[in-house]
């Protein structure tokens, strides 16, 4: 397989209009990012957590900044979020984003941390096979993806090497690969959130579990307020947004694939545990 020409990826390159660049450093800085993972259900956690009269969204759910963005500096990304109004301060409003592919980008934690040291921090995960089986949905409907789904797993570790230096190559630091490609490797949630957990403190993250998010979406969205120190908001309302038509995988297929996942969610579980991190989990 031949290197991939560097291409931008759809939708992720647009700026603020500038009147608001100018202004970045009059804006409400994020105090919680929603890091992913991709395909479970970042865009229904952000809008039901936006309802909060607390909470003011960012211009846009995924600004990308501490990925593809980062060399545009921060005035730029501020520049995303509310005014930094009088009414704010005195009712204690705040502002986050969520962009999924920060969870996997290595640049990211990194990053994050040098801007803001207390961030808060909220993944929402998803069981990894149904994740990856989404992903891989989601290409083909783009016309992006022409293998099999075990064609393409197979395929993965190839396309992802192709190009996997521009990861840290500036400005831009965007694999095509990768971020097109990695259904395995998004799902690996215990390695990748290994890495957030060098960069901030255990108690500055909470996991969710997209099933509960759906099935218990009062009692999840409860304990998204707690962590984030707003009150509760019993309105709160959670829509599945970018929900797929139903399509069911063999049960062999998904007995191979979950083979695949089964070493990390035993670390993902242990490290949850030992870390002591704020964990949702499935609703009783």
């Amino acid at each position: 397989m031949t290197a991939a020409r560097f291409t931008r990826p759809a939708g992720v390159w647009t700026d603020p209009p500038s009147g608001r660049s100018a202004h970045g450093t009059a804006r409400l800085r994020p105090s919680f990012l929603i890091i992913g993972a991709q395909r479970s259900g970042t865009t229904s956690l952000y809008r039901a957590l936006a309802t909060h009269p607390r909470i003011l969204p960012a211009l846009r759910k995924e600004v990308h900044y501490f990925d593809f963005h980062y060399h545009k500096g921060a005035a730029w990304y501020l520049a995303h979020f509310p005014p930094n109004s009088r009414w704010c301060r005195q009712q204690g409003v705040v502002t986050g984003e969520a962009s999924p592919y920060y969870l996997v980008h290595p640049l990211a934690p990194e990053r994050a941390r040098a801007f803001d040291l207390t961030m808060r921090i909220i993944a929402i995960l998803r069981d990894p096979v149904r994740r990856a089986f989404s992903h891989y949905r989601h290409n083909r409907a783009r016309r992006q993806e022409p293998l099999g789904f075990e064609e393409a797993l197979a395929a993965e570790p190839e396309r992802l090497a192709v190009d996997a230096h521009r990861l840290a190559v500036p400005p831009h630091c965007y694999s095509r690969g990768h971020h097109l490609y990695s259904y395995a490797d998004r799902g690996r949630y215990a390695h990748h959130l290994s890495h957030w957990l060098q960069a901030f403190a255990a108690n500055q993250m909470l996991v969710v579990e997209a099933e509960a998010l759906f099935a218990a979406p009062r009692k999840t969205l409860a304990a998204v307020f707690r962590f984030l120190g707003l009150p509760a908001h019993d309105q709160a309302a959670t829509r599945h947004f970018n929900r797929q038509p139903p399509a069911t995988l063999p049960d062999d297929v998904h007995g191979r694939v979950a083979a695949h996942f089964a070493a990390d969610q035993r670390c993902l579980r242990t490290l949850l545990r030992q870390q002591g991190i704020a964990w949702v989990g499935k609703p009783s």
